[in-house]
């Protein structure tokens, strides 16, 4: 009889275990689909428009140092920038007056590139957006990071693009630093430019707020990095291992003008607290924070993946995220009309199109 009670105690047990486990997965995929619903914001729909890598007009300008990663040692430079972007101060050629390039890939080619099937694990090119908004201005773009995956290939490769990088803006036909095109046209014409600028089709973005990320690495209980570079910004961070919060992981991904390597430096940085962060949401004692971090990321990051495509991401995707490699964009920096530029030659353009569209498996 005891024996009859123990068996039917332990049973009833084991069921009101599995409806509470049964509750509580449907009560977070309920918070990850109203978190994906606001987070979503598809882009609008556009023909394929062949990118010009055009012959650049001379210029008068004075040079300052390279500010590449193969001169870590050089000065850092004296950056300024403009109040608010005004691309009609740039003196260069238009659209129309620029000398055309046979295309790399066709029409047929680049859609496919724009609309891929994950569950099919198709290869894609995605477009990180860090962006500082602040009230009543839409802000710029603090951080670009242009991620390409090719799971047939096992290859995951990612190019930061400096936020001074020159480059022609679609909507103008002018030059002016890419991270200006947030400014102008919000995400759309961001993904529009950095398109242009390598002519590489991209399927999906997402844009995260930079202040909103203070919230959520404090919400993981810090992040922990190993600093290569003693240094202060609004705190003072030693060289070596640290635990960081929001605030501190946010100067500490911010700095550039104290490191020689500009924002090549600083996109290091933010690599490695992303990494840190993205392992903290993956541990066990993470998800009990998943409600309040499904509210953060609601309220501070944007981007065009469906839930379903979240999900293809983490079941067949996740291994190659967790390993990629990066490519770096070589250029020089440059002083036009008083203003800093980050200059890339048509032939470094035309190199990280060839590496890119060869990672994608576009080319023949």
């Amino acid at each position: 009889m005891k024996r009859a009670l123990v068996i039917k105690i332990a049973v009833f047990s084991l069921l009101s275990l599995l409806v509470i486990a049964l509750l509580s997965g449907g009560y977070v995929w309920y918070t990850m689909d109203k978190t994906m619903d606001a987070m979503y914001e598809p882009l609008p729909s556009k023909a394929w428009v062949a990118p010009l890598f055009e012959n650049e007009p001379a210029s008068q300008m004075q040079s300052t140092p390279p500010q590449t990663e193969s001169t870590p040692n050089s000065a850092p430079v004296q950056i300024t920038h403009d109040a608010e972007p005004s691309p009609s101060r740039l003196t260069n050629a238009s659209i129309e007056e620029q000398p055309k390039r046979e295309l790399a890939i066709d029409n047929k080619t680049a859609e496919r590139l724009r609309h891929p099937s994950l569950k099919k694990k198709e290869p894609f090119s995605l477009l990180l957006l860090g962006v500082d908004e602040r009230a009543g201005d839409r802000g710029r773009s603090d951080t670009m990071i242009l991620l390409t995956i090719n799971p047939k290939k096992n290859s995951a490769i990612a190019i930061s693009i400096p936020r001074d990088t020159k480059t022609l803006m679609p909507n103008t036909g002018k030059y002016d630093k890419i991270n200006h095109a947030y400014a102008f046209g919000g995400t759309s014409l961001s993904v529009d430019s950095v398109e242009q600028l390598f002519g590489v089709p991209i399927a999906f973005y997402m844009k995260t707020n930079m202040e909103g990320y203070v919230k959520i690495v404090d919400l993981l209980g810090g992040v922990d990095v190993t600093n290569n570079r003693d240094f202060t910004s609004v705190y003072h961070f030693p060289k070596g291992a640290q635990h960081l919060d929001g605030d501190q992981a946010l100067a500490y991904i911010r700095m550039r003008k104290e490191d020689p390597q500009g924002d090549f430096g600083r996109t290091e940085r933010q690599r490695a607290v992303l990494s840190n962060a993205v392992d903290r949401v993956t541990e066990l004692n993470s998800i009990a924070k998943l409600p309040k971090l499904m509210s953060h990321l609601a309220t501070n990051i944007r981007t065009n993946l469906t839930m379903q495509n979240m999900l293809d991401l983490a079941l067949e995707y996740r291994p190659l995220i967790q390993n990629v490699e990066t490519l770096s964009l070589k250029g020089i920096g440059e002083t036009t009309n008083g203003i800093y530029y980050y200059s890339v030659s048509t032939k470094e353009r035309q190199r990280i199109q060839t590496e890119l569209l060869s990672r994608l498996g576009a080319t023949s």
